[in-house]
């Protein structure tokens, strides 16, 4: 059973509902099955609704807080445990060493250089953990095509399917990280 759940999102208020479920559904999905959320450790949006469900279903979270961060006074008041980074390149490399898994949730910028760094450590061969794309209202449909579309013109070796787990639902994932 995988334990760590690395976690990346948004941290944006007023997003679509099927978003918002999205992480409510895995934060109470790590709490109740008594995993541990590694993440980005901001007291915003997104990412702090996600740490507040897992502490609500008993579970422990992580935050692997960059110094513009703690500059803005953004830190959890959710995390047991705190990884200080110096910026957001820092925060990648921690959040990869501390988890079993990677999930991306809906997200955008920052989640998708989240995402891509994961993917290329895993093609370098640098990063052996699974890597799961959760398509909360279709969120990643253009991304999935696109990396298709570069796998048919011989960009990247392999379809999104083999790059990544796709989970479409909450059941998908806890099958996938049983």
């Amino acid at each position: 059973m995988m334990k760590r759940i690395g976690v990346f999102l948004s941290a944006r208020e007023n997003l679509p509902e099927a978003y918002l479920k999205a992480a409510e559904e895995v934060g109470c999905w790590i709490g109740r099955t008594g995993r541990q959320l590694v993440y980005g450790g901001a007291a915003k949006g997104q990412m702090e609704r996600l740490a507040q469900t897992v502490k609500a279903y008993g579970g422990t979270v992580i935050g692997v807080i960059p110094q513009v961060i703690k500059d803005r006074g953004l830190i959890s008041e959710q995390c047991d445990i705190t990884f200080f980074t110096a910026d957001l390149s820092d925060r990648k490399a921690v959040m990869m060493r501390e988890s079993e898994v990677l999930i991306a949730l809906p997200g955008g910028i920052g989640t998708l250089d989240e995402l891509f760094t994961a993917l290329a450590a895993r093609t370098l061969g640098l990063y052996d953990r699974p890597v799961v794309l959760y398509n909360a209202g279709g969120c990643w449909d253009s991304l999935l095509d696109t990396l298709n579309r570069l796998h048919r013109e011989g960009l990247v070796d392999s379809p999104a399917d083999k790059l990544v787990h796709i989970a479409t639902d909450i059941a998908d994932l806890e099958q996938f990280c049983h």
